[in-house]
């Protein structure tokens, strides 16, 4: 019998419902990191019957990674992943492409929420339903990451209306077989991996 392989799999980042699975990672350590620290502080002023004791510092300490923890998780829960009916719609519309969702990139400046990408014949577009999303800011944001990685060339545009979005897919999509040339692969892999690895890599 062949086993249900999605039941336990955790989301990798860039796909559908990774947020969701990062909130739930964050919330569980949070709560246990914070459960560490008040056990062991609990037990310090049960055995002394005070809080002057060497346990109440280990506990103090052990709210340091919790903090952290808990800093993580507020930033994850400012962001949600794409809807269930704007994925399959999208879906229609990426055959040929490589796609990522459920992304969110920082900068100095901002924070840039993309729910979905998809790249093709040096095409990288991105979709966000986040009305305070800077779009252009976000493109060129990601226009320096991609020059400083050595992908220059990739034109970047993020799209904040789906219909918009879903027209520039199947234009891009009815492109014929991707540009770049066939000696384009590297030890790094193809253009489309370098470039989905780098929104990877740069995103939370």
């Amino acid at each position: 019998m062949k086993k249900d392989s999605g039941k336990t799999r955790r989301k990798k980042k860039g796909e559908k419902g990774y947020l969701a699975s990062q909130k739930k990672v964050a919330s569980l350590r949070t709560a246990f990191l914070f459960g560490i620290s008040l056990a062991i502080y609990l037990t310090g002023y049960f055995s002394t019957g005070s809080n002057e004791n060497l346990l109440t510092i280990v506990a103090v300490l052990g709210c340091l990674p919790a903090a952290r923890s808990a800093v993580n998780l507020i930033m994850l829960l400012r962001y949600h992943g794409i809807s269930e009916g704007d994925f399959r719609k999208i879906s229609e519309h990426t055959q040929g492409c490589a796609v990522l969702a459920d992304l969110v990139f920082t900068s100095y400046e901002k924070n840039f929420e993309i729910h979905h990408m998809a790249y093709r014949a040096g095409y990288l577009l991105g979709y966000t339903a986040n009305p305070a999303c800077d779009g252009k800011a976000c493109e060129k944001h990601l226009h320096n990451l991609c020059a400083q990685n050595g992908l220059g060339d990739v034109k970047i545009t993020i799209f904040s209306e789906l219909p918009k979005y879903l027209r520039r897919l199947d234009q891009v999509r009815e492109l014929l077989e991707d540009k770049e040339p066939a000696g384009e692969e590297t030890e790094n892999g193809t253009k489309a991996e370098q470039v989905c690895a780098l929104m990877q890599a740069v995103s939370l």
